[in-house]
């Protein structure tokens, strides 16, 4: 799950009904340790939260997962330079994330699809009608 997806719930946010609905349907929530740090600045009890709503945290980002991070940051800072973008935009989180989600065959419910859209065998999960997502 995305760090957009529990800001909007915490705070009560644009979709958080329909967001809650989706995620009653899921059967296993997961979100890996970036997802904390990124909340952090806005939400000091996140991770507590987390917990509180059965959302499991797995903090091991192992190998695998921070080569993707490397391959894709490296992709991105390519893209960037041969269209004159200047420097790339610090994206490793999104990246931590996705290839998390990845590597370990997991969905990935978020808002923003577009953030994810180097992954190639990464399924997401947003809201029907959303624009930034897909009909799921």
């Amino acid at each position: 799950m995305d760090s957009n997806i529990i800001l909007a719930l915490r705070f009560k946010e644009a979709h958080a009904a329909a967001l809650a609905e989706v995620l009653d349907s899921l059967s296993e929530i997961m979100v890996c340790g970036p997802i904390v740090a990124e909340l952090s600045p806005r939400d000091l009890y996140a991770e507590e939260w987390l917990i509180d709503n059965g959302i499991q945290i797995d903090w091991n980002l192992n190998r695998p997962v921070w080569r993707r991070v490397a391959e894709l940051h490296r992709e991105h800072a390519l893209r960037q330079k041969k269209s004159g973008g200047g420097a790339p935009r610090r994206v490793v989180t999104d990246y931590l994330i996705g290839a998390h989600a990845e590597i370990n065959g997991y969905n990935l419910f978020t808002l923003n699809k577009r953030d994810y859209r180097f992954f190639s065998d990464l399924q997401l999960i947003t809201l029907r009608g959303d624009p930034n997502g897909t009909e799921q």
